[in-house]
């Protein structure tokens, strides 16, 4: 229990007529779960119902499109058209319901989208594509005068469906921040050319929205302090156009940051510090006098309650958390800190980055109920078993607690002298040590259930005998994949054995396998002034990551200066010396000190397949069943918990 009084973060505030209760704001996020057309459907509601059961402060609906081609993916959530208002409606209904006020975001994605999801060629102030996408056409003044009055109807609708407030998505490369950015828009007529021409559109939608909605609804505008690029809206602008907006009537701005090419911006991965864009924030508060929403990994509620102390703006953002944890607010307001679910900020392809990475529905790693609140209800078991877990992994952890919860009487046994299995190894590496916060998270809920924890226990067929538990679960994970290649089981070293401090590195190393551990042992490593080379042999590093992600690892191996050889076949290990094959040329790199495999795991299934042999039936979960990441490891724990 954190005794810490967070008396300005649950205070209330009121904006044009609307009291929120507290200063914690769930942001726009995508999630893919409306229907193919964009129509509201239960699972939407249940997943924004369950954050406003939370006791958040305010609720802000995703990016809403407001025309057809204005979609940015598949199964966008829509409001161009009359008939989604009763979707609509039924949504801001159910949010109301629970508690918060909410709002809607009314976007267009401009030029940063695709055909296939626009259903036309991409549309944009200029020719000028966003990296990775078409080019887009031009618009004509008279598309420009229609897609202000589209925003307005938009505006329109929402009202119309209950809304308390409207969001304009001003932000993230998409089409109004697409006319303020230079990089963007080289129109020479009155929407182009100086700031003064490039905010023009951006103030006709703000006008006409305006109109719409009258004196008694608050608008808010989501702007981009800094696009993070060069001729993009640079923080002197933004400055600029947040004092425009207030002028023309905006409410509240909402300060985010970053486009596609800088999308770790506006969703800052691990490396990046907590409040990485509250400097932006609290230079747009000391230019504006309505409030100021901060945002960017603002996790710790300690530090949302400093932010506001501060003065460095209104509100917070709290946007993956509140995936995370639906509950953040009222735990925060109980002082219940450690039982916050962490939101680990692995912007690996779950969160709200699936759904733009992979255009799959929005899932959580360490909150396997995410899109599925409605299924997951803690119920008590009527027969409670006797269950035994092998392994203290994430989901042994994961499973054993929430089997607890409903009622099992159960005994988890860890080989090692801690819980955590291979998060210990994966919180080493620089940046990565959010993970350990899982860690602390799941072995704190097992403190506080009725789970017996045993540490430095191996499972064995005798202990099953003479446990004789109902069940027996299966989490014992993986050890390193050694290949069949000449001199690999002799002269190198594992990626496990470098991160738990078994091996003392050289000086010079080669890193073999240029995946996500390879790449954050080689960082480890390197930080710590070794000279490292990875060889990979797949043409790109670290696929797993979301594109932002990997762009900000390679540039991080780059600046510690860590060589990158990929398309590269290791063909022997020597005591000093790798041999590989690169485009059909055999190479040799010496002299070497150290050689680090990094080249996956294989499971460690043993006492699984003994009890198997007895004729016996055990749960087998994570990388025992498969080798695979921790988001699987906590689905599956969290699955069986809870239909077990």
């Amino acid at each position: 229990m954190n005794n810490q009084r967070l008396t300005r973060l649950f205070s209330p505030i009121t904006i044009r007529g609307i009291t929120l209760k507290n200063r914690i704001v769930m942001p726009p996020m995508g999630t893919r779960y409306s229907t193919y057309h964009g129509a509201v459907t239960p699972r939407l509601i249940d997943y924004y119902v369950e954050r406003a059961r939370g006791g958040s402060g305010l609720i802000v609906v995703q990016f809403a499109a407001v025309s057809p081609e204005g979609r940015s993916s598949w199964y966008p959530l829509a409001i161009w058209n009359d008939a989604f208002v009763p979707g609509l409606r039924r949504l801001a209904r159910a949010i109301q319901d629970a508690g918060a006020p909410v709002a809607i975001q009314l976007a267009h994605a401009g030029g940063n989208t695709e055909i296939n999801y626009a259903g036309t060629q991409p549309v944009g102030p200029s020719a000028v594509p966003a990296t990775g996408r078409p080019v887009p056409r031009e618009l004509t003044l008279a598309e420009i005068g229609a897609l202000v009055e589209a925003f307005g109807q938009a505006a329109r609708r929402a009202i119309d469906a209950g809304f308390d407030m409207v969001q304009l998505h001003m932000a993230h490369g998409y089409l109004i921040n697409q006319f303020l950015s230079a990089r963007f828009n080289r129109r020479t007529d009155r929407y182009g050319g100086d700031l003064e021409g490039r905010s023009r559109f951006a103030l006709e939608v703000l006008d006409r929205v305006r109109e719409v909605v009258g004196g008694n609804t608050a608008v808010s505008c989501r702007l981009n302090a800094d696009d993070g690029v060069p001729e993009g809206l640079s923080p002197a602008e933004a400055l600029i156009v947040a004092r425009l907006l207030e002028e023309h009537g905006a409410d509240v701005i909402d300060v985010s940051a970053g486009i596609g090419d800088t999308f770790y911006m506006s969703s800052p991965p691990m490396a990046l510090p907590p409040g990485y864009l509250v400097p932006l924030a609290a230079r747009i508060k000391g230019a504006v006098n309505v409030p100021v929403v901060a945002a960017g990994k603002i996790h710790d509620p300690s530090l949302a309650e400093a932010i506001l102390v501060t003065g460095q703006a209104d509100l917070i953002a709290v946007g993956r958390g509140l995936i995370a944890d639906p509950e953040w607010p009222r735990k925060a307001a109980e002082g219940r800190y450690d039982e916050i679910c962490p939101c680990l900020t692995c912007n690996r392809p779950e969160c709200h980055g699936r759904t733009i990475v992979k255009q799959a529905d929005m899932s959580c790693v360490t909150n396997p109920a995410v899109g599925r609140e409605a299924l997951f209800r803690l119920e008590p078991v009527v027969s409670p078993k006797a269950i035994l877990v092998a392994g203290g992994g994430p989901a042994g952890m994961e499973f054993a607690a929430i089997a607890s919860r409903r009622g099992h009487r159960v005994t988890l046994c860890e080989r090692a002298d801690r819980l955590g299995g291979q998060l210990n190894l994966a919180a080493v590496p620089p940046g990565k040590q959010d993970l350990a916060r899982l860690t602390g998270y799941l072995a704190g809920q097992l403190a506080k259930s009725q789970v017996e924890v045993r540490l430095g226990c191996t499972v064995t067929r005798d202990l099953v005998r003479r446990l004789a538990p109902d069940a027996v679960v299966v989490a014992t994970g993986a050890r390193p994949l050694v290949p069949d290649v000449p001199g690999a089981a002799a002269y190198a070293v594992t990626a496990w054995d470098i991160l738990e401090g078994k091996v003392a590195p050289g000086n010079r190393m080669v890193v073999i396998g240029g995946g996500a551990v390879g790449c954050e042992t080689a960082a480890y490593m390197a930080d710590r002034g070794a000279q490292v080379t990875i060889l990979e042999m797949l043409p790109d590093l670290a696929p797993e990551f979301v594109p932002w992600t990997r762009k900000l690892l390679i540039s991080s191996l780059a600046d510690l200066g860590v060589e990158i050889i990929t398309q590269a076949r290791v063909t022997a290990i020597e005591s000093n010396a790798v041999h590989y094959d690169r485009l059909g040329l055999g190479n040799r790199l010496a002299p070497v000190d150290t050689v680090v495999l990094a080249l996956g795991a294989v499971s460690e299934r043993g006492i699984a397949d003994e009890l198997v042999g007895d004729g016996l039936s055990p749960f087998v979960l994570g990388d025992s069943l498969r080798p695979r990441s921790v988001a699987e490891a906590m689905r599956e724990g969290f699955e069986l918990g809870y239909s077990i």
